[in-house]
């Protein structure tokens, strides 16, 4: 028959009598009995690891340790020596003594494996102990409680083993050794990591986190949520052919390499796809905020980046996005390198030291709409810069500086308010506003009415019908908003004069 698990859950706190009411006291020896007065005593007891005991006692946090009842027993009433007892219930079902099956665990505290949290003892051995436990168990949830967990060790996760814990302000993962990761896994899946703070010692190589595939598919499933990375001399998250996956209000600071670096080598046929990057930020990593290689369906939303040499860098992907992001006091903001259908909306970079938006790497299919430079840097050269080989559209486009447009390009602007398609501009030629057009002088003179023309209007003109005697035509006199002449130096020129009107960007 099964035993049913206790403690480690609700029924943590121990309660003792104090004026009649229950409340949470530590040190106390606990006896379980199958009655709320008089009845049984429950003997038949078993610690996490199988040694028989008759009572449990709580320690100096009045938290219960994991412990098995009786067989098929599933609710005891516990006495902690005072007047009246209170109901425990189990939580969940362990390995059955006679049959050998396994179910997985619920939730388990790391201090009941030894782990302390006092910023003092080297806590890797008893968590890993409760990893490897869970793990072994089918799976399950560890608890990291509040406090500071010395690593000296790096922690080798499972699939199946989530950790949870109380905040990333309140239980830390500190890890000691500066050329050891703190968190690494091979092909591993379905692992939820939250509430955490992953810290390093602000040198060396080891990263914050690290899964990687070695003969998985891919590391399917993984799911990082509310989260602090900081202080590690290697990259503060690196995953290897994620798939699946969410990566949710993660933030990342402070770092020697990459913020988020997600790879996905060309030479695999499956992994690396679907996988959401949503709220998340990089602050002072030292290579760059983001780097995607060979990603494919993957998208950031309301992401940020900032004091990095490279904001964002999708790297051969397909089918990557940008959706409200952003990169403030990066050198370049985002950069394309090679792929397909990459795209960015809203995308904001300000206080850029270089190169807002580069394209290059033949990067085919790229989609840019309502992307805005603000308040370039003092070292800033270009908007966006389009290298050969690179086929782009751009919508919206507001620039400081100027574009250098080697790659194909077509763009809707509201600059001038033309369409520009590679090899041909085309820009509105009727209507109150338009900005090309025709005229046919009179005497040498006409007044083409349009409320595009401004003061600083650069308006081009070319005789495209020669008439009478035909002279140079010039733009005579303008009235913003309204109207401009074109006088000809013959006073008999009766010649139809092209024209059209250029803003300055």
């Amino acid at each position: 028959m099964a035993r049913f698990e206790f403690g480690a859950g609700i029924a943590d706190y121990v309660v003792a009598p104090s004026d009649g009411l229950w409340r949470v006291v530590s040190g106390a020896t606990v006896t379980f009995w199958n009655s709320s007065d008089g009845g049984v005593q429950y003997t038949d007891l078993q610690d996490a690891g199988g040694t028989p005991m008759t009572s449990v006692r709580a320690d100096e946090y009045g938290f219960l340790p994991r412990f098995r009842g009786p067989d098929g027993v599933t609710g005891m009433w516990a006495d902690a020596g005072g007047t009246s007892r209170v109901w425990v219930e189990a939580y969940n079902l362990t390995a059955g003594t006679g049959s050998g099956a396994k179910a997985p665990l619920d939730w388990v505290n790391v201090r009941d494996y030894g782990a302390r949290g006092d910023g003092i003892t080297d806590d890797a051995p008893a968590i890993q102990a409760a990893v490897s436990a869970v793990s072994a168990a089918g799976g399950g949830t560890l608890y990291l409680p509040a406090g500071r967990y010395l690593l000296n060790a790096v922690l080798n996760w499972a699939s199946g083993v989530n950790l949870v814990g109380a905040g990333d302000r309140a239980s830390i993962l500190q890890s000691t050794n500066a050329n050891l990761d703190c968190i690494t896994g091979t092909d591993i899946s379905s692992v939820t990591l939250q509430g955490l703070q992953l810290s390093g010692p602000g040198r060396g190589f080891g990263s914050g986190l690290r899964f990687t595939r070695y003969s998985a598919p891919a590391a399917a499933n993984i799911t990082l949520r509310d989260m602090l990375v900081q202080s590690f001399g290697g990259d503060a998250v690196f995953c290897h052919q994620l798939a699946s996956s969410t990566l949710q209000r993660v933030r990342v600071r402070n770092c020697g390499g990459v913020g988020f670096h997600l790879q996905a080598p060309a030479d695999t046929v499956l992994g690396g796809s679907s996988t959401a990057l949503v709220g998340c930020s990089a602050e002072g990593c030292v290579v760059a905020g983001y780097w995607l290689v060979g990603m494919a369906s993957a998208s950031l939303t309301a992401c940020a980046a900032q004091g990095s040499p490279i904001g964002y860098r999708l790297e051969t992907c397909t089918a990557a996005t940008l959706t409200g992001c952003g990169a403030e006091q990066c050198t370049t903001g985002l950069t394309v390198y090679g792929g397909k259908g990459a795209a960015a909306t809203g995308f904001t970079t300000k206080g850029s030291d270089g190169t807002s938006v580069w394209l290059t790497g033949s990067a085919t299919g790229v989609v840019l709409v309502g992307v805005a430079e603000v308040s370039p840097g003092s070292g800033a050269t270009t908007c966006l810069r389009t290298d050969a080989g690179t086929i782009a559209t751009v919508l919206g486009l507001t620039a400081v500086k100027p574009n250098t447009l080697n790659g194909a390009a077509t763009r809707l602007d509201p600059g001038d308010g033309s369409l520009v398609i590679t090899g041909k501009t085309v820009v509105p030629s009727g209507g109150t506003a338009a900005r090309m057009g025709t005229a046919t002088l009179a005497a040498g003179t006409v007044t083409v009415t349009t409320t595009a023309i401004t003061a600083t209007s650069v308006v081009q003109l070319t005789t495209q019908t020669p008439g009478g005697t035909v002279g140079s035509p010039y733009v005579n006199a303008r009235v913003a908003g309204t109207s401009f002449t074109i006088k000809s130096t013959s006073a008999s020129d009766t010649s139809t004069v092209g024209w059209r009107i250029l803003d300055p960007s």
